[in-house]
């Protein structure tokens, strides 16, 4: 695929109030990703307020020093660092064990990538991210994105269980002027564009229904994670296959996030950004382990954000992971970000999902397509974007075990494009006949 031409690339440095918007700009839209995931594994844990706002305050902590340490020593990648979806299903499952089988699990399963990364091993991982593999991953992070944008952009609530009209008509409009905008404004303010219209909405928003500002009002400006070291991990057998199996997952997924980029900015970096970006998906993974929170992974959703706003420097994203750790040790301004409304965010998370399918496409599409590939790439797909959409009481009736992977749709596409690309649907060589 031809690079798209950025404003600012991979190791350009903008100015500094640039950098502070651009990062801005990453903040707003991983926060709410940061604030679900704490709740979730909170309330599976059965966590009261103060347990609750510690595993917050961590989670916030490690996404932004693992962030800034990926941007300027790791992959060196305009890469967002994140709790992994499929080590919080795994981490939800296993909380009736305890969250001392779980930090084990979480740290075996950290060990186990530094181990692969030591051991030489990971060129056998990266043989099997062949472009239908890599665009698979791509497409599969923003179609299984789908339910919760879809509550979010339909204004889904405890008090509009059902979303309401005006507030999907008023989310549509934002997707198409901050898609327009992206595409027609130049210069600064075409790498803003999202964050102009996530202002212009959360004003809109404002305007029809004032939000509690007591949470702001309230929030201390200083606060420490306490204690650090809730508990010492145990490690039990089932949690540790468990933890195993979604690390694999966590490595796949890391891997299609660095390739995603890598087409998109250079890929002359991409063989030493595996090496260094798995590697520390592992150090993330021992440390969240400790701390008993869910471990790290690479997002794939920077491709479609870079795309969108036309900046590719790596250095907004250090920003963003510096944001990140002033918001988990001041909680007035964790408390400030979050004022953002959930269907502004769904809105901007929208319109870079939408560049990111696109990427996706165009991955696939590199090297031609034949009709092999359509179902190597069309299955995987479907089927990992319907598994978002089962039923929960449906999911519940299964055995834990399968949860863990049948829960996850990313874990289904990933699983099955491998195996099509792989092994039914191999594609025959020269020798055996094949054209």
């Amino acid at each position: 695929m031809t690079k798209p031409q950025y404003i600012y690339d991979l190791d350009d440095r903008p100015p500094l109030r640039r950098t502070l918007l651009y990062g801005l700009q990453w903040t707003i839209i991983m926060f709410p990703a940061l604030i679900i995931v704490a709740t979730l594994g909170g309330e599976a844990l059965h966590m009261d307020a103060g347990a609750g706002v510690r595993f917050f305050q961590l989670t916030l902590l490690t996404s932004g020093v693992f962030t800034t340490i990926q941007s300027l020593w790791g992959h060196r990648y305009p890469v967002l660092e994140g709790p992994a979806t499929a080590l919080l299903l795994s981490f939800i499952i296993l909380a009736p064990y305890g969250i001392e089988t779980i930090q084990g699990g979480t740290i075996l399963g950290g060990a186990l990538l530094m181990l692969l990364v030591l051991w030489g091993k990971l060129h056998k991982v990266i043989a099997y991210a062949t472009p239908n593999v890599v665009g698979v991953i791509l497409m599969l992070i923003s179609f299984s994105l789908l339910p919760h944008l879809m509550h979010s952009m339909i204004g889904a609530n405890g008090a509009h269980p059902n979303g309401e009209a005006s507030t999907f008509s008023i989310t549509l409009f934002l997707v198409i002027l901050m898609a327009t905008s992206a595409y027609w404004l130049t210069g600064f303010l075409k790498t803003v564009a999202l964050l102009i219209g996530m202002f212009l909405g959360t004003m809109i928003f404002y305007l029809l229904d004032m939000p509690d500002l007591q949470p702001l009002l309230t929030a201390r400006w200083i606060s420490v994670p306490s204690p650090w070291l809730s508990s010492l991990p145990h490690f039990y057998w089932p949690s540790l296959i468990a933890f195993t199996s979604s690390y694999l997952a966590v490595a796949v997924n890391s891997l299609g996030s660095l390739h995603g980029i890598a087409n998109v900015t250079d890929a002359e970096r991409l063989p030493k950004a595996i090496s260094r970006g798995i590697f520390i998906n592992g150090v993330a993974g021992i440390c969240c382990g400790l701390l008993g929170i869910v471990g790290m992974v690479s997002y794939s959703t920077s491709p479609g954000l870079i795309v969108a706003n036309r900046v590719a420097s790596r250095y907004a994203v250090t920003c963003c992971g510096v944001i990140l750790i002033v918001a988990a040790l001041a909680p007035k301004l964790a408390a400030l970000l979050a004022l953002v409304p959930n269907p502004v965010v769904g809105s901007a998370l929208c319109v870079a999902m939408g560049g990111q399918v696109g990427v996706g496409l165009s991955i696939v599409s590199s090297s031609g397509m034949t009709s092999r590939d359509y179902f190597v790439v069309g299955l995987p797909v479907l089927l990992g974007t319907l598994v978002g959409f089962l039923p929960s009481a449906f999911m519940a009736s299964m055995p834990a075990g399968a949860q863990v992977f049948l829960g996850n749709g990313l874990i289904v596409g990933i699983f099955l494009v491998l195996l099509l690309e792989h092994v039914f649907m191999r594609k025959k060589n020269l020798t055996e006949g094949g054209k």
